[in-house]
């Protein structure tokens, strides 16, 4: 019952910052409401059973035509088409790519752009990609340079006009020729189609191409992140599904919530709005922050921060500033002129590398050198816990032992793992883990990681190890032995990845003890309360979770105990 409600709660929450968005989203563009859209959303509103990934892969492989319905504003949408390009050709798939961006007219500038014989900036000149299309090109440049190498031919398929929606039905049957005329020319290969998710009810494009190609076309429609679904599976507490099969060959995928992906289709509106001048990250940050607020503490926040160590601010005046720059030496340079120190600029350059960006509380600085919402949801979280424990600023910051300081450091991370689940709950940082990545169920470090040598990683697995043997021996709190304090005085590149494997397996084992009900809402406030700077309180405080947590965390833990 207590699990029920926890769930309940959180959807509750969840569905109002949604339909905020959808009000801002479909307050520029209504065609949400008519049959066109209806018909899509009915058809996908239940689905039979869970699947996986794998599952999918395997359907892709066996169809004539795949049919991506592709969430333009949404990153995650073309990493996903990246991964099935990739898929398909380990599988033995050819493949061939039909894309809505493009429009049919404007072959011959894309063949010139492939070719090497036009330019990037003029082929997007050539075709207007701003005007036309107007989704961001680094994301979706992805899929152009990975059909170089393995070569796959492009098609644009699409047809004017394309922002009449009641033409709509006009265009699917002017696709459905072009996608035919593909097919006879290269009658065995696959043909992944990705376009907007509203063309794929099956009265619509499929139904077309199929009057064309015969019935016996062995089709599979994919979507994404569909709303209704999300919210049965996050009822059932299974938010962590990979994909649903719908019915016989449709399919739906979760890479996001319903608040993430709502957020970047704002975002692109409001770029398109302001000549693309805006900042989604600034967009999206108060939104997300007020989100895991409101889960903590069950209303809208009256929260305060210090400032500068003598005036306390709400926390909604002291948002993070943002700095984008592409590249890390910019970055250090930068961090460099604001008197960051050598060890505080190896961190920041370990956090960039592997996560893109990351929340610095010593300047109150977000670094981003490449944007991606999903992620930007752990560290706007990680803003909240330094906010809550009132560490926002350089002045503010709290001296603490060496084994208080790494346990802070495993809770931060915990914490913000946990805070990015609320926000986005397909999140699953165990399962993209670097650390246990490079793991076998058996404890054999498979690859060396990234930077690292094989003989290194080794070290570090062992470190992880003994801090799991340990854990399970310990009743009240660990005993700080040398091997411990060789683990807290470890290099930050090493520190960082046990520290990442001890936060993020306790985060999401925190987080799926509270939909059990086993957790509540006042214990996780209280540990983003804490400041560690009582004597051992870190060392204690991290067993009475590692107890609390099980049997979620000892799985992960015993995974690397061979």
């Amino acid at each position: 019952m207590i699990a029920e409600q926890h769930v309940n709660k959180e959807i509750k929450a969840q569905k109002q910052v949604v339909a905020r968005l959808k009000r801002e989203v479909f307050g520029v563009d209504k065609t949400y409401k008519s049959k066109y859209i209806r018909d899509f959303n009915s058809e996908f509103s239940s689905y039979h059973r869970s699947c996986t990934f794998p599952d999918i892969i395997r359907r892709a492989r066996a169809s004539d035509i795949v049919y991506f319905g592709d969430y333009h504003p949404l990153r995650a949408s073309q990493d996903w088409v990246l991964y099935l390009i990739k898929e398909l050709h380990r599988g033995g798939s050819r493949v061939i790519l039909a894309l809505e961006m493009l429009y049919e007219y404007q072959q011959e500038y894309l063949e010139l752009w492939m070719n090497g014989k036009m330019g990037e900036d003029e082929f997007l000149n050539k075709v207007d990609y701003r005007s036309e299309w107007g989704f961001s090109w680094p994301s979706y440049r992805r899929i152009f340079k990975l059909a170089k190498d393995p070569f796959v031919p492009i098609f644009g398929i699409d047809s004017d006009p394309r922002d009449q929606l009641e033409l709509i039905r006009s265009r699917d049957k002017m696709i459905a020729r072009r996608i035919a005329t593909i097919r006879g020319f290269f009658p065995h290969h696959v043909i992944l189609t990705v376009i907007g998710e509203s063309h794929l009810a099956s009265n619509h494009l499929p139904r077309e191409v199929r009057k064309l190609c015969g019935s016996d076309l062995k089709e599979m429609v994919l979507v994404q992140n569909i709303d209704e679904l999300y919210w049965k599976l996050m009822l059932r507490g299974a938010e962590n599904t990979e994909a649903v099969q719908v019915d016989k060959n449709r399919y739906c995928i979760f890479t996001s919530s319903p608040i993430i992906k709502y957020q970047s289709y704002r975002d692109i509106i409001e770029e398109w709005r302001e000549g693309g001048d805006s900042d989604p990250l600034a967009s999206s940050m108060q939104e997300m922050m007020d989100n895991v607020l409101l889960f903590l503490f069950g209303k809208r926040s009256t929260l305060k921060v210090t400032v500068n160590g003598d005036w306390r601010e709400p926390v909604g005046s002291v948002l993070p500033e943002i700095e984008y720059h592409k590249t890390y030496s910019s970055f250090l340079s930068y961090l460099r002129s604001r008197k960051v120190s050598r060890l505080g600029l190896m961190a920041v350059q370990e956090r960039l590398k592997r996560n893109k960006m990351y929340y610095l509380p010593a300047l109150n600085l977000f670094l981003v050198t490449e944007l991606d919402l999903r992620r930007a949801a752990r560290e706007i979280s990680r803003f909240v816990v330094y906010a809550i424990r009132d560490e926002v600023g350089i002045r503010n910051r709290k001296e603490r032992s060496l084994d208080n300081r790494f346990y802070a450091s495993v809770f931060e991370e915990a914490l913000s793992i946990l805070g990015a689940k609320i926000i986005n709950p397909t999140l699953n940082p165990v399962a993209e883990n670097p650390l246990l990545g490079c793991i076998d169920p058996r404890g054999v470090v498979r690859y060396p990681l990234p930077g690292l040598s094989m003989r290194e990683t080794r070290h570090i697995c062992a470190r992880l190890k003994y801090h799991f043997r340990r854990e399970r021996k310990s009743r009240d709190g660990l005993r700080i032995t040398h091997k411990l304090l060789r683990i807290f005085k470890m290099n930050i590149k090493k520190r960082l990845y046990l520290i990442n494997v001890l936060g993020s397996t306790l985060g999401e084992a925190i987080y799926l003890r509270y939909h059990e009900g086993r957790v509540s809402r006042e214990e996780i406030l209280s540990l983003f309360r804490e400041t560690f700077q009582e004597p051992g309180v870190g060392k204690h405080l991290y067993i009475q979770w590692v107890r609390k947590t099980s049997p979620y965390r000892a799985r992960w833990g015993g995974r690397n105990e061979s």
